[in-house]
């Protein structure tokens, strides 16, 4: 991920001023991001890990349950758009996959709408796809 943003960053970097803004404002982040990540991950002592099955992450979820969370994710943001279905499918994977309270549920689902409205609509002035459903209904 680290070289995936960073790359973004240095392509970006080229391009005309109003056309690198989206790139940059997401790749440096991502960098930052990364970059912290990879030193936490580098001072912490390494686990003594046995045979594995190759199947379970270190929360336990299987690969199969990692592709359908992704799949949900998808198929929110098709049929209800960024604004909608982002904030209802982190609702529901807080809530159901990670086992936390409808509280902190709430407030990740609420924390995602307030981030995406008010970054990209808000601030930005940027149309975001409405998804299929809504579309269709508005």
């Amino acid at each position: 991920m680290l070289v995936l943003f960073a790359g973004a960053c240095l392509l970006a970097l080229g391009l005309p001023q109003k056309a690198a803004f989206m790139p940059l404002l997401i790749g440096v982040p991502g960098v930052i991001l990364c970059l912290w990540q990879l030193v936490l991950d580098l001072r912490r002592p390494p686990d003594r890990v046995e045979a594995p099955d190759g199947e379970r992450d270190g929360e336990g979820r299987t690969e199969v349950e990692i592709f359908l969370w992704l799949g949900a994710f998808s198929v929110a943001l098709i049929g209800f758009g960024f604004v909608v279905g982002g904030p209802l499918v982190v609702l529901a994977f807080v809530r159901f996959a990670s086992g936390e309270s409808w509280q902190n549920a709430l407030l990740a689902g609420a924390g995602t709408f307030a981030v995406v409205f008010g970054v990209f609509i808000w601030l930005l002035e940027l149309p975001l796809f409405q998804g299929l459903i809504l579309e269709a209904i508005l």
